[in-house]
């Protein structure tokens, strides 16, 4: 009997020792695993120091404008070069190994990615800077921010030239669900705009007579889309009659349309009620096809007189250059005769009927953009002139208010 007591008293021991032995080897196996993640903690923390001052070494002569760290995933680093042009890094903050920009996107996110990006650049950009910022050759620089992904683009190269720091803002809300890491978005925020136009640059008009014309109207209406310009065409009323289409079109561009008669008579000539019959008929075609009221005229041939100023509530509108457009038929006239001369605050008259007018608009609001002029239609001139247009009176410049 106390031999069996016995041997169950060793049993046990053994059993506790069992027991003990595999908690303590738990123990160990637990502190060792710790002490190797805080390891490879401090490795990788020193790999990502290390990254990061190799990268402030080789920039030394720069300015780091912007570090932005986003959790654990990446940091993002921004300098801005002696020449005025920035360059950008993406640290994987767990190794501390150089990322290309494009990881932080979602991989099977590539493509709608950068259709966005081609979407929002094409609106606040004309046609001609869109396509010199997509080529292969263009350098961007990507700087991650609170709200926004901004990138700075370098080596572009424009036609006409142009000395200009090209950039964009892309906000979170526009790509949140093509990027790899997480971001704050709120509904609040604009996207950039090329029609957003700027009090403090230079504003001109171009106008265009006797219209509307078909498939030339047309085609000026896409070719200031493209340049994120806008023109006011001085339409006949029986044109407008003929072409109610044509109307929508050119306001839904953002453009603006005046009145030039019903049937292009010298208004001067006519009689008082002739003038206001003239003058009821436009407005009434030009209001029951848009629904809106007709406030601007351009009096044929530029010829206004006491009877017109006295009987007609419009605000007459001529001009400081005319291009001759009419007499000439040449492209090459039209343009040399606008940007030879052009100033801002200027009212250029043109007409929407000849192709080699057209031809000069399209080789010429690159060219004014690329100088530095915004091409708007005679209201946004006064506007950002701070002048208010009254009746009755004439304008053939729109220069600041004082």
């Amino acid at each position: 009997m106390c031999g069996e007591k016995m041997e169950d008293k060793n049993k046990k021991i053994i059993y506790l020792t069992i027991i003990a032995l595999f908690f303590a080897l738990s123990v160990s196996m637990v502190a060792l695993k710790t002490t190797k993640v805080a390891n490879q903690e401090e490795t990788s923390r020193e790999a990502v120091e290390t990254a990061l001052n190799i990268l402030n070494e080789e920039n030394q002569l720069n300015t780091l404008i912007s570090k932005k760290e986003i959790e654990n995933n990446f940091i993002n680093l921004v300098y801005e070069n002696e020449n005025g042009t920035y360059k950008s890094y993406f640290i994987n903050a767990k190794n501390g190994e150089q990322m290309n920009p494009m990881d932080i996107i979602i991989p099977e996110k590539t493509k709608e990615y950068e259709a966005k990006m081609l979407q929002l650049l094409e609106l606040k950009y004309p046609k001609f800077v869109t396509e010199a910022l997509t080529k292969e050759d263009v350098i961007k620089a990507y700087q991650i921010r609170d709200n926004d992904l901004f990138i700075y683009y370098s080596n572009v190269t424009t036609t006409p030239a142009m000395n200009e720091k090209f950039t964009l803002k892309i906000n979170y809300n526009e790509i949140k669900e093509y990027l790899n890491f997480p971001v704050t978005t709120s509904l609040e925020y604009e996207n950039e705009n090329g029609f957003q136009y700027d009090k403090n640059k230079k504003a001109i008009a171009l106008t265009f007579d006797d219209g509307p014309n078909g498939k030339m109207t047309e085609r000026l209406i896409k070719v200031f889309q493209e340049n994120k310009m806008h023109a006011t065409f001085f339409m006949v009323g029986s044109r407008m009659e003929s072409s109610p289409s044509i109307l929508l079109d050119v306001l839904n561009a953002g453009n603006e349309i005046g009145g030039h008669s019903y049937n292009h008579k010298n208004l001067v000539r006519l009689t008082k009620e002739e003038i206001k019959e003239d003058e009821r008929k436009t407005k009434e075609i030009y209001k029951k096809i848009t629904g809106k009221e007709l406030t601007l005229l351009r009096p044929p041939y530029g010829n206004v007189n006491e009877t017109m100023k006295q009987n007609m509530d419009f605000v007459f509108v001529n001009w400081n250059i005319d291009t001759e457009d009419w007499r000439y038929k040449n492209k090459d006239h039209v343009y040399d005769s606008i940007i030879n001369t052009v100033e801002d605050g200027d009212i250029i008259l043109m007409h929407d009927l000849y192709e080699s007018t057209i031809e000069a608009v399209e080789k010429l609001l690159p060219e004014l953009y690329s100088r530095g002029f915004q091409v708007v239609t005679i209201s946004e001139l006064a506007n950002l002139k701070g002048v208010n247009l009254e009746n009755k009176k004439v304008y053939r410049q729109i220069k600041e208010a004082h």
